[in-house]
């Protein structure tokens, strides 16, 4: 396979390292999301109440319309996380008493509850509709439906956006979430891409829940991606855990681009043909092969690794041995680099904060709520990141 030349771009020195306490700001941001979506929740059902009562669309004209949309007036309401401002609608002929908003007013712990299960946690609209009666009355299960659709519009966009920004550097990897059907739970794949920006700015380009982590499906993410505009005009290297599938699926979108395997995946990899007795040391003096000064170094310290533990193990050594030049590529990169690329590590930490924020669900009621779980963690994460340059991809020498 013909390699692409690597891009040498070299990157301002006008970054200093950003230190931030993340898990506070990440709640703190996190709430705030969440405080929109239940804005955005509240005056969708206050439209699909007024519709009821109007018994017309907004702009529809019909026989049996007998009242006539007024615009807006603005209220606050109290909720557990602070006042939130409220788009109130207003009526031609009569005034519009909300049955929502004084009975949440109330009951406003009961709600966030329920609000949580709809946006997150995927509810079925029939129960949705069952836990609000005694709080907003009567409200169909068609009603629920169409609000949490209008809720999954953002994560739609986020699939279809064009990709503009210029990638030096991409990670890709998988996280495994459960997911309800009728025969039992089963596992679902969560594919995705995670770039880093010729500015040094990372992202999560996107993700896609599949059945499974097979080469059609990793090889359709992708082809999406570059549909979209993830090219490799300026794209150095590719990062891969080294699944099968996935590196048969990078062959047939980015065959020119330098590829790296990762190496924490590749000990994992050789830990399986050890005895555990061996363990500890084996892989300790493994590691000489990629904290190397350079490649020649490395070469060296694998040609003595593989003499003191190639007799006893010989898968071990064939294991790093099939794998040398995909496993060694990062050699190719700037030296500040070196450790963020030789592993998928950086994207891991990603899944973590997903992995984090679903701990306490075992098993998810359908695609749609892995989505919007995934798409607020995602959002947040790329947001914090806008203005971040992460330092050592601004220190290429």
């Amino acid at each position: 396979m013909k390699e692409k030349p690597l891009t040498n771009l070299r990157l301002p020195d006008l970054w200093k390292e950003f230190n931030s306490n993340f898990n506070e700001s990440f709640w703190e941001e996190f709430e705030q999301k969440m405080k929109l979506m239940k804005k955005k929740f509240i005056e969708l059902a206050l439209q699909e109440e007024i519709t009821a009562l109007t018994g017309a669309q907004k702009y529809e004209r019909t026989p049996e319309r007998v009242y006539r949309r007024n615009g807006y007036w603005k209220r606050y309401i109290i909720l557990k996380d602070g006042k939130l401002q409220i788009n109130m609608p207003r009526l031609r002929e009569t005034g519009f008493q909300s049955k929502i908003i004084p009975r949440y007013i109330r009951r406003q712990s009961q709600i966030d509850e329920i609000l949580k299960q709809i946006f997150i946690y995927g509810a079925s609209t029939r129960l949705t509709a069952k836990a609000l009666k005694p709080l907003i009355g009567e409200v169909s299960a068609q009603t629920i439906s169409n609000i949490a659709k209008s809720l999954d519009e953002d994560v739609k966009k986020f699939h279809r956006r064009e990709i503009n920004e210029k990638y030096m550097y991409l990670f890709l990897d998988a996280i495994v979430l459960k997911i309800k059907t009728g025969i039992g739970s089963k596992s679902r794949a969560v594919l995705a891409a995670y770039g880093v920006t010729v500015q040094g700015i990372r992202q999560i380009i996107d993700f896609r829940v599949v059945d499974t982590e097979s080469e059609n499906k990793w090889t359709g993410f992708l082809q999406n991606l570059q549909t979209r505009g993830l090219t490799d005009d300026t794209l150095s290297l590719i990062v891969t855990d080294g699944s099968k599938a996935l590196e048969n699926a990078v062959d047939n979108v980015f065959p020119l681009v330098l590829r790296q395997r990762c190496w924490a995946h590749k000990m994992r990899n050789v830990a399986n043909y050890l005895r555990k007795k061996d363990e500890k040391e084996c892989l300790f003096e493994a590691k000489k092969i990629y904290s190397a000064e350079n490649l020649k170094e490395a070469k060296r310290n694998f040609q003595l690794w593989e003499s003191k533990w190639g007799r006893l193990y010989p898968k071990a050594a064939e294991c790093i041995r099939k794998n040398w030049e995909q496993l060694t590529a990062f050699y190719k990169t700037p030296k500040a680099l070196w450790k963020k690329l030789r592993t998928t590590n950086i994207i891991e930490r990603a899944f973590r904060e997903v992995r984090r924020r679903t701990r306490t669900i075992s098993c998810f009621n359908n695609v749609e709520s892995i989505e919007r779980i995934v798409f607020a963690v995602i959002s947040h994460l790329n947001e914090k990141w806008r203005n971040t340059p992460i330092y050592e991809f601004t220190q290429s020498y």
